[in-house]
């Protein structure tokens, strides 16, 4: 015997039947209702990733794709997806610059260089024009200063634990010293040492 969960009166096989053929009909109906022709090609799960980049003209998208993605690609998967209608499609591929040393090295190589991988851009000519929304003024609900806070001690961690740390100026540490300094110079303090052991030998360094 087998058994099924079943949810109501129908199994649960015969529901994934059900939405499976509701979404076929639904692809289907779409793809009648598109003015061009659509590509045969059922993607069922797709793992691909396309980023939408803000642009200043309403009449124009401008995407990232990845390299193997054509123009025909985006115009289906735009109509698919947001049921949006396009009058024509540009694309270039940007190159990127040569770096030193191989990808992921922490301390690139001499003499050794590599060009990262080119990127992609699409844009397309829109039918109906898309305006951005404004940009939020307050940020207070995604915690930016705090987030902007914490990028900058982690670079900072990142320089003082890196090659050049030694060459690094502490510009605090050298204010301070700087009105230590002044203040000693001008009479307004009395050098101590800190202990015995340092007065002994700041004694003994100058001849006393």
């Amino acid at each position: 015997m087998y058994r099924y969960e079943t949810k109501g009166s129908l199994p649960r096989r015969a529901l994934q039947l059900a939405k499976r053929q509701s979404s076929i009909a639904m692809a289907l109906a779409t793809a009648s209702a598109a003015p061009f022709r659509v590509g045969q090609t059922e993607v069922f799960i797709p793992n691909i990733r396309i980023a939408f980049i803000r642009g200043r003209s309403p009449h124009e998208a401008r995407f990232q794709v990845p390299l193997w993605f054509s123009k025909l690609d985006l115009r289906d998967y735009l109509w698919h997806a947001y049921q949006v209608e396009i009058l024509g499609v540009r694309s270039y591929v940007k190159q990127s610059r040569v770096q030193a040393g191989k990808p992921g090295d922490i301390r690139p190589a001499v003499r050794r260089w590599h060009r990262p991988k080119a990127k992609k851009f699409m844009t397309v000519s829109l039918v109906h024009p898309f305006v951005w929304p404004e940009r939020p003024e307050d940020h207070k609900e995604w915690n930016r200063k705090e987030v902007q806070a914490g990028d900058i001690e982690t670079r900072k961690w990142q320089e003082s634990m890196g090659s050049m740390s030694d060459a690094m100026v502490n510009e605090e540490r050298r204010e301070r010293m700087k009105e230590q300094a002044k203040a000693l110079l001008e009479g307004k303090v009395k050098w101590k040492a800190r202990d015995e052991s340092l007065r002994f030998n700041t004694s003994f360094a100058r001849g006393q």
